[in-house]
């Protein structure tokens, strides 16, 4: 499916000699054909994103049009509390991860394959203080890299680790196999 650039109309009564868009919505007349189009530049900027809104995306491989809502995109209020310690699998509707354990313990946060993820991040955080004492580790999926590091060696470099109390980290996956911090 291609985008719809054009909308092309055959009546019998003449088009109006004068037309005009209104708010992002674009009308031009070139060698007598009218063309509409949508000119997304003259949108206003929202400051933040909230639960209201609506967000219109595009994927060109599949050649569709969808409709995402601002809290998935933004993450807010998408988290998922921790309360048991071991492994802790990060799900595909997680954004964020908060540790909040009523027994502090280490806890593993076993990354699924980054393929998967489709670009979105996932933030961990360690919102009870524990992670100085008790470490918050990155698993990657089996031949998955962080940052690179082999699992073992991302645990190894402090890359793959949470390990300063209320501390944070925002793991991004690549397209091709692994995982990226900034």
């Amino acid at each position: 499916m291609t985008l719809p650039a054009n909308i092309r109309v055959n009546v019998r009564a003449p088009f109006p000699s004068r037309v005009q868009g209104a708010s992002f919505i674009q009308v031009s007349k070139s060698n007598g054909v009218w063309t509409i189009t949508a000119n997304y530049e003259l949108l206003a900027n929202f400051p933040s994103l909230t639960g209201t809104q609506v967000i219109v995306a595009f994927d060109p491989a599949s050649g569709q049009f969808g409709l995402l809502t601002a809290p998935v995109v933004s993450g807010d209020g998408a988290y998922r509390l921790i309360t048991a310690s071991g492994a802790i699998n990060v799900l595909g509707t997680d954004v964020v991860i908060l540790t909040n354990l009523a027994t502090p313990a280490a806890v593993n946060i076993v990354l699924p394959q980054s393929s998967v993820r489709n670009g979105l991040p996932i933030t961990v955080k360690d919102i009870a203080g524990n992670a100085n004492t008790y470490n918050i580790t990155f698993v990657p999926f089996s031949g998955e890299t962080i940052d690179g590091f082999s699992a073992a060696a991302a645990a190894a470099n402090g890359v793959a680790v949470i390990d300063v109390n209320y501390g944070k980290k925002t793991l991004y996956p690549l397209t091709f196999g692994g995982w990226y911090l900034i």
